[in-house]
């Protein structure tokens, strides 16, 4: 779609005045529009910020990819979680050494249940308690970190190992975030940017997201036997071969002469802080269902935010115990996905940016009831109701034939027309 979003940002913009990308997300908008024109970014998470500024800045000469490979492997992060969570390192090799024979129980108890997060703060699952085997080990790995059991750099391996990454590929995640953060910009940026590229890429889940771990089991208890080759594959994916071509590609960004910033913050905020013709056009990207984003990149705001987050403990029908995703408590719960809460989002979006005397193209999904997607809060001609509020010329036209995908699935894929985004022209 950004060869449409530009040709109306073109049209709105022939002086080449600044542009505001509004909820930017993984920056891909921003960095297509900073070759014209100068660029403000800006979305409330941080993993988005981070995303931005590696992308938007230029490349970095004379990078030694293998030197800090090197660095990091030998770090004494890496060597202190090798060694103290060496119990658990060993069971699961272990237990791949029983998935190779048939028997899936151990693995899949590890990806169903084996957050060391939830053992160390006695946090119970909803189904049921540990086997004894991993709960021998995981003992093991407690008196090894009994002084170190809220370190910063073990976060990973403590919270997402297991579910979501091998404990090993965790303890490499660790390693690199480590590192990262003690580096200066932009190369501090850049290898989180990478990291996450890497991170995304080895994810034991379906369609490569952070919503949930894999569900192992069907629903009649039994264990699912097809995902046993999926299981193989992903958690034997060594993370700085993927962290190191993710930083090649940032390190080799093109320069630009444009400028660019980019704010991490609510939206209303950016946009209040804007004066009169500040920018000349928004592109805005919001929510349109009650699935609030974060809950597919959670994991990547911690990566971010390098933190030891409180995680939830209650599910959504109310029952106690751990979220199964081991979601932040702090996660961002967008109004453009609360239906109490959308009409207003949508309308201070409108009013905020014609009191900066911008145009707004909006990107929406329409929804049709007959496809099987997830309802809209709101529908098009809702939207174009609140935008003619502020705006005299409100248009919608479609930028061409889209369709979303769902996870990387064909089977998620609903027979849809193709239509499938729509975009909001609002001069001012």
């Amino acid at each position: 779609m950004l060869a449409s979003i530009k040709q109306y940002i073109d049209e709105l913009n022939p002086e080449n005045g600044k542009v505001c990308d509004l909820f930017c997300g993984s920056g891909v908008v921003s960095e297509y529009l900073l070759q014209q024109y100068d660029v403000l970014a800006v979305d409330i998470q941080n993993y988005s910020k981070v995303y931005c500024e590696a992308r938007l800045t230029g490349g970095i000469k004379d990078i030694d990819l293998h030197g800090i490979e090197s660095t990091i492997k030998s770090s004494l992060v890496r060597k202190i979680n090798l060694n103290d969570y060496k119990p658990v390192l060993d069971y699961e090799e272990e237990c791949k050494k029983a998935l190779e024979q048939g028997n899936l129980e151990p693995m899949y108890e590890i990806i169903e249940k084996g957050s060391l997060y939830a053992y160390l703060e006695n946090l119970e699952y909803a189904d049921s308690a540990l086997s004894a085997e991993l709960a021998k080990v995981f003992s093991g790995v407690q008196k090894n970190i009994a002084d170190r059991n809220n370190s910063i750099d073990s976060v990973f391996v403590r919270y997402y190992g297991g579910l979501y990454f091998t404990y090993k590929q965790a303890i490499d995640i660790d390693a690199i975030a480590s590192y990262a953060f003690e580096q200066k910009e932009p190369l501090k940026s850049k290898m989180l940017a990478a990291l996450m590229g890497a991170v995304t890429d080895v994810v034991n889940t379906v369609g490569k997201q952070f919503a949930q771990p894999l569900k192992v089991k069907n629903k009649d208890g039994s264990l699912k036997r097809n995902l046993a080759h999926k299981i193989k594959t992903d958690r034997g994916m060594d993370i700085f071969e993927y962290f190191n071509t993710w930083l090649s590609y940032y390190v080799e960004r093109p320069q630009t002469t444009h400028d660019f910033k980019v704010v991490c913050d609510d939206y209303t905020t950016a946009l209040r802080n804007l004066k009169p013709g500040d920018v000349k056009v928004v592109y805005a990207d919001p929510p349109y269902t009650r699935y609030h984003y974060s809950r597919y990149y959670h994991i990547l705001e911690t990566l971010c935010l390098h933190d030891a987050p409180q995680i939830s403990t209650t599910f959504p029908n109310g029952k106690g115990g751990l979220s199964r995703a081991i979601y932040r408590n702090d996660r961002h719960q967008s109004p453009f996905c609360i239906k109490s809460k959308a009409p207003k989002a949508f309308d201070d979006m409108f009013r905020y940016v014609y009191d900066a005397q911008a145009s707004l193209i909006l990107s929406y999904s329409p929804f049709d009831a007959n496809s099987g997607a997830t309802p809209r809060l709101l529908s098009i001609d809702e939207i174009v109701d609140l935008a003619k509020k502020y705006y005299q010329h409100v248009e919608v036209v479609s930028p061409g034939q889209f369709m979303h995908s769902r996870f990387n699935r064909l089977d998620n894929n609903y027979e849809i027309n193709y239509e499938a985004e729509r975009l909001i022209i609002c001069r001012k």
